[in-house]
């Protein structure tokens, strides 16, 4: 099968984690014990996000029990849940003098609550050691269960992401394991009992949806109220993974974030390498400074 040549506009110029405060990050992950998304995803905006002394932290292990087949993170037996992570993850955030601070996990439907209080443990930890940092959390979405998102609204984290990732056509191809209609009803279900909080969601383009899907997607987050919605071109990881159909220009993506705008999001981030954590803290200030 063809696959398309990556354009120009997606190479980065190799980044060195040499730095400082690259150093400083990987000293503090490893002397915590601790994973990042930025490495168990292959990010690509990981140089740059250790340069500021920034990462966001995976909770929960480094191996997921569903199996995306856009995603790098690896399906096999989760391991057991570490006790001390979400002190470590407050230490590690109050060592780096994080301000903001990005929540994420692997999805664990092995577990009762699917992992929903060692969420809360977490934001418990990071409150007690630093009470002035913004916390979002980028969860799973829990198999819907209202239960799990209700242990969630009582710790009111400043920021609720779940990503929807694709249009619902693709969800076969690439989201076997998820449901479309689930993760809407997980962000309208934040949003409805706890109107304060703001929400977020992520989607990428380049799986074979269609203009026509994606305004529809984004006439369906508009509905569950979503405050902000970040866009990316996706790239394969490997030649296992999903290849990628098309790779969107720049001015693609204005027109993307133009039918969004139109569609009646709030907030946007639509560029190539927009991840769904990336400069996360400048949404939210920005969309907080417009309340």
């Amino acid at each position: 099968m063809h696959r398309p040549k990556l354009p120009d506009y997606l190479k980065r110029p190799i980044a060195s984690l040499d730095n400082q405060q690259s150093k400083q990050v990987r000293e503090i992950l490893k002397r915590y014990n601790l994973n990042t998304v930025c490495d168990g995803a292959r990010c690509p905006n990981k140089c740059e996000c250790y340069s500021n002394l920034s990462a966001t932290f995976l909770i929960m292990g480094k191996t997921c029990t569903r199996n995306c087949a856009f995603c790098n993170i690896e399906q096999k037996v989760p391991e057991h849940l570490d006790p001390d992570e979400p002190k470590n993850v407050a230490l590690a955030i109050k060592a780096l003098g994080l301000k903001y601070a990005v929540i994420t996990s692997v999805t664990r439907d092995d577990l009762d609550d699917y992992g929903a209080n060692h969420f809360c443990k977490t934001i418990f930890q990071i409150r007690k050691l630093s009470p002035d940092t913004k916390i979002e959390i980028l969860t799973p979405d829990f198999c819907g269960s209202y239960e799990s998102l209700n242990m969630l609204l009582q710790y009111k984290p400043d920021v609720f992401n779940h990503n929807i990732e694709t249009v619902k056509n693709l969800y076969p191809k690439a989201r076997q394991m998820a449901d479309y209609n689930t993760s809407l009803a997980v962000l309208k279900y934040i949003k409805e009992n706890s109107p304060d909080i703001i929400t977020k969601t992520g989607l990428m383009v380049g799986l074979g949806e269609s203009k026509d899907e994606l305004y529809e997607t984004f006439c369906d987050i508009k509905k569950a109220k979503v405050d902000i919605l970040t866009l990316g071109q996706y790239i394969s990881p490997s030649k296992k993974h999903l290849t990628v159909e098309k790779y969107y220009t720049i001015s693609e993506f204005s027109e993307l974030e133009n039918l969004a705008n139109k569609a009646g999001i709030k907030y946007t981030v639509f560029a190539p390498l927009a991840r769904s954590s990336y400069k996360a803290s400048q949404a939210y200030y920005d969309i907080v400074s417009k309340k």
